[in-house]
């Protein structure tokens, strides 16, 4: 999803043996800010005044003030400048209060679902790097759904274009709905693991295992996904299905039996236009019940 302010924060402290966090001096800082400049920017004057510092609450609000200053923000469809910038200091705050709490975990999952498979799955670095070799005037030789291709004129698309362009794979199954990343339409497998296929070059494809909507079938029988889809009503319009049920696929072999929670979690990048997210939840979690448990 597309961020409208983000901030991340580390600190390093000194470790003098016997005192708490709060009373332990600041050796170095490091404060990131996303989303409130054309590029991901520093907060260089809240690192220095950090410094050799302790965290107080004083300290904790005027390096949150000073963040503020790194940030240049625009006004767009998600968030006013005003608002961006005042949450600056919000965020940069939060993050050092709960470092001084020693509480930076909290609310985070133990375990989060990477939508990776079995949790082993990345991009491999052999294929990327030949992707990354890959001129205009080669054909991106690679397989989709276990069936080989060799595709010309990709150099200038997106994975989503080839995949479904007439003159590339014409897989269409695989929905375009915000071409940014943001509502998940255009879900599928890259090497083992779930990737928006609007944000992939398609030169990425070349030498690499894709598996489109299209290859969730096996044998004319439904993914278990899919059929729980049709029994708890969870298909709608339609746009967003494909997306969703790769997410449910991919979860579904990471965690055999996801709790809600881990569903709602994996499912935080699709979005369905319809609204109707309760029947979805339901079907995910119908085909997580089918199965057996690890």
């Amino acid at each position: 999803a597309i961020a409208v302010v983000n901030a991340a924060v580390i600190v390093q402290f000194e470790h003098t043996d016997g005192l708490p966090l709060t009373s332990q001096p600041i050796l170095r800082a490091r404060v990131a800010l996303g989303a409130v400049a054309p590029t991901i920017v520093r907060a260089a004057e809240a690192e220095a005044y950090l410094a050799g510092r302790t965290l107080t609450p004083e300290v904790i609000t005027q390096a949150g003030v000073l963040a503020q200053r790194a940030a240049r923000p625009i006004d767009d469809v998600r968030a006013p400048a005003a608002y961006r910038s005042a949450m600056v200091a919000v965020l940069v705050q939060r993050a050092l209060r709960a470092i001084a709490a020693g509480q930076e975990r909290s609310g985070l999952p133990e375990r989060p679902v990477l939508l990776a498979g079995n949790g082993a799955a990345r991009p491999r670095p052999a294929a990327a790097a030949v992707a990354r070799q890959h001129s205009a005037a080669d054909p991106i030789e690679t397989t989709i759904n276990g069936r080989p291709y060799t595709l010309a004129g990709g150099s200038g698309k997106s994975l989503l274009r080839l995949l479904r362009d007439p003159q590339g794979a014409g897989l269409i199954g695989t929905k375009e709905g915000c071409a940014e990343g943001e509502c998940g339409a255009c879900t599928v497998f890259l090497d083992g693991a779930a990737v928006m296929s609007c944000l992939v070059p398609a030169p990425r494809a070349h030498g690499a295992q894709i598996v489109t909507v299209e290859g969730l079938a096996r044998d004319g029988a439904l993914h278990p996904v899919q059929q729980a889809f049709v029994d708890a009503g969870a298909v709608q319009c339609g746009y967003c299905t494909p997306g969703f049920l790769m997410t449910g696929a991919k979860l579904l072999e990471e965690r055999p039996q996801p709790s809600r929670a881990e569903i709602e979690q994996a499912c935080g990048g699709n979005l369905c236009r319809c609204t109707g997210y309760y029947k979805i939840v339901d079907a995910l979690w119908q085909a997580g019940q089918a199965r057996p448990a690890p």
